[in-house]
């Protein structure tokens, strides 16, 4: 199974790199569990970034896209895990933790579902929740290009694609975010995104919404 993925992998790798140019910047860790955190923009995202490592990644999926006919058997194959769109994936989650405490790579897309314009959404705890007291890190991932080489619209067009890995937040960085779990939730997801989006070359919708409530409070005193 892992031979043959391997071979897959560098099958899609030489395909993409034919394409669209693929290019790879920055390296994640070689060894360990962490979480890979990554935008989300085109169908292409989870082959780009499995492609872009030579570590099996396990995804979590939404139900819907994990089922699907056309994409359904490379989740399947990969081991991916699907999470419920109606929630109560804790079952999901904890099967997750096992994966990282198995010192293997989980990738998640935080903004829960796949930009339509390109741009980045709002950034949800999924991937923080999985780290937290676990003493692993999460790994920001930027993706560009996926979305005008295979628009959610349809269409297919060669243009480069760049995966960009970011610096790994620590365990440590996110402890120190703040006393509570709440809050160490809301801040690290907020810090996820923040790092996304400088990988991106974009603002993060988060800080994009905190200026304009702040621009808005301005102009009301």
């Amino acid at each position: 199974d892992n031979a043959a993925l391997g071979l897959f992998r560098m099958l899609v790798r030489g395909l993409f790199g034919l394409l669209f140019r693929l290019r790879v910047e920055g390296r994640p860790p070689a060894s360990g569990g962490y979480v890979l955190a990554a935008n989300h923009s085109s169908f292409l995202d989870p082959l780009i970034l499995g492609s872009s490592l030579r570590r099996r990644v396990i995804y979590l999926m939404t139900e819907t896209v994990w089922r699907s006919a056309s994409s359904g058997w490379f989740y399947h194959w990969t081991r991916s895990i699907p999470l419920s769109a109606r929630g109560g994936n804790r079952e999901a989650l904890r099967a997750a933790r096992k994966v990282l405490k198995q010192d293997r790579v989980v990738c998640i897309f935080p903004e829960g579902g796949i930009s339509r314009d390109g741009k980045l959404m709002l950034g949800s705890p999924g991937a923080v929740s999985l780290v937290l007291n676990e003493g692993m890190a999460i790994v920001p991932v930027g993706i560009v290009g996926a979305d005008d080489a295979m628009p959610v619209s349809g269409g297919f067009r060669l243009r480069r694609i760049t995966i960009r890995y970011g610096k790994p937040i620590s365990p440590e960085e996110i402890a120190a975010l703040g006393s509570d779990r709440k809050t160490r939730l809301r801040e690290a997801t907020r810090l996820v995104m923040q790092r996304i989006a400088e990988l991106v070359g974009q603002e993060a919708r988060e800080d994009v919404l905190e200026a304009a409530r702040q621009a808005e409070q301005a102009h009301g005193a």
